[in-house]
This record gives C-alpha cells, sequence and structure tokens, in this order.
C-alpha cells in the first residue's frame, strides 16, 4: 500500500515482536511513518527484524522507559504516536481458567504488564508531545472491556483499567494538543494469545480450538467475522494520522458488532 497519511511522522512502537505489534510497525511504516521499534524478548542490546531495528526495553523499568524518550529529545526529534502492545503470556495468568482458579499473584499480571505500563510509556511521552503541541498515544483494548466474559478475570480488568486511564489521560493533556486514543478490538485469530484463549475456552464448553473461534464468530458478531491483527493496525493508522486529529478521550469500536454502541 502506497498510503502516506503518516509521513514525515516518528512512531514509537512498544511490544514490537508479539503478532500485533510486528503488524502496527509494518502497517505504520507502509503509510510513511519512521518506525522505533522496542521490546523486552530482545537478545542484547538490539536485534534486526524484515522491518528494522527493535531495542531491547521494559516498559516496567520506569527508568529505562525516560531514559528511551530522553534520547528523542537529545537527538531533536519528534515523537508523534506513541503505542505500547506489551503484554504477558496469558499462561501466567490462568486466562481461560474459571475466576476461582486464579490467584491474586496472578490477576495483578496484565494489569501491570498490558495497563501499568501503558502509564509509563504515555507518561513519559508527554513532556515531549506537549512542547511540540501535538501527539497522539494509541492504546489497545478488546471487547472484554464492555461485555464481563467469564474465564478472563485479570484481563477484563487489565482491559477495562486501561480505557478509564485513556478517558483519565485525554481529558488532562487535551488543551496542550496532546491525544489519547484507543482501539477496542473483537478477537484476532491471528494473534497467539487469542489462538491460547480459543482452545483453553473451548475445553471449558467442550469444544475444539476451531469451533470455539466459529461459536464466537456466529453468535458474538453481528458481521458474523472476526478481525485480524492486519485490520487492527490499519485501524490504528487512522487513530494516528491527521484524518482522526479531533479525536481523544474516545475508543474506536472496532468489535466487529459485539459491542454495539
Amino acid at each position: 500500500m502506497n498510503n502516506q497519511l503518516l509521513k514525515n511522522k516518528n512512531a514509537l512502537v512498544f511490544g514490537a515482536k508479539g503478532a500485533t505489534g510486528m503488524q502496527v510497525s509494518r502497517t505504520l511504516k507502509a503509510h510513511g511513518a519512521v518506525i522505533y521499534m522496542s521490546d523486552i524478548n530482545v537478545d542484547g542490546i538490539a536485534e534486526e527484524s524484515e522491518i528494522g531495528e527493535i531495542r531491547k526495553l521494559d516498559t516496567l523499568d520506569e527508568t529505562a522507559v525516560k531514559a528511551y524518550f530522553n534520547w528523542f529529545k537529545k537527538e531533536n526529534l519528534a515523537v508523534d504516536i506513541v503505542i505500547n502492545l506489551s503484554a504477558s503470556d496469558p499462561a501466567e495468568y490462568n486466562h481461560g481458567k474459571p475466576a476461582m482458579e486464579v490467584s491474586l499473584e496472578q490477576f495483578m499480571i496484565p494489569l501491570k504488564s498490558t495497563t501499568a505500563c501503558q502509564f509509563l510509556t504515555a507518561k513519559a511521552a508527554y513532556p515531549i508531545m506537549s512542547q511540540q503541541g501535538d501527539g497522539v498515544i494509541i492504546f489497545i483494548t478488546s471487547t472484554l472491556a464492555k461485555v464481563g466474559s467469564p474465564w478472563s478475570p485479570a484481563l477484563t480488568a487489565s482491559h477495562a483499567a486501561t480505557e478509564g486511564l485513556l478517558k483519565s489521560l485525554a481529558n488532562e493533556w487535551g488543551p496542550e494538543g496532546v491525544r489519547v486514543i484507543g482501539v477496542r478490538t473483537e478477537a484476532m485469530p491471528d494473534s497467539p494469545t487469542i489462538d491460547y484463549t480459543f482452545a483453553t475456552m473451548g475445553s471449558n464448553m467442550g469444544m475444539s480450538r476451531d469451533e470455539m473461534q466459529q461459536f464466537i464468530t456466529q453468535n458474538k458478531t453481528s458481521m458474523k467475522k472476526l478481525p485480524s491483527t492486519e485490520d487492527t493496525a490499519n485501524v490504528v493508522v487512522l487513530a494516528a494520522s491527521d484524518l482522526a486529529s479531533y479525536m481523544t478521550g474516545t475508543i474506536i469500536n472496532q468489535s466487529v458488532g459485539h459491542i454495539l454502541e
């Protein structure tokens, strides 16, 4: 695709090695953005990928996150787009299992690895963006934030908290030109997290992984289909572009009709 919606924009993608992170990075670049990728799961200081260098960074290390953003300030580089796709292995917090099988320690994992780290990268981006008088911070959530799905207490709480955080930051930082916007997506079957979810939740209902996917598609979405990571990445481009320059504090509802609002 040769659509330069993001030409001359610098995009910082955290959690870039995951399926969604890599697709978002690829799509941002295709639309003209200069991408700066990082991820905790990097050997050494940095490693090469098909679309560029990925730096090692733990988004729960506030000192390291501040240092990363200070490099952009030192180099006099704009920070136009920030999206943090960091996450934990869903098996670590018993995702897809009954709430009674989730310990407090497990419950807190995504609230840190998926929500708290969003706060840290947004907080580090704000001083640069506010000085520029422009910039967009994009959060990714899911339909879990609204529907209260069973067998997913930790991630449901995390995504709902992320949406609340988004509104608070958008309200506070909007006067200085900093937009904070979300993309709420339905399950993406090409994501390893969703692959795990369908397999685990399916077993709770006596279904195979593929049967669970079909059940969600046919019974939960009005459009009778599910988005891919590429579909979600395309919506991220919209949120990041000047086409959405008057949008902040809101969630782009990419739930294919699971959530109707």
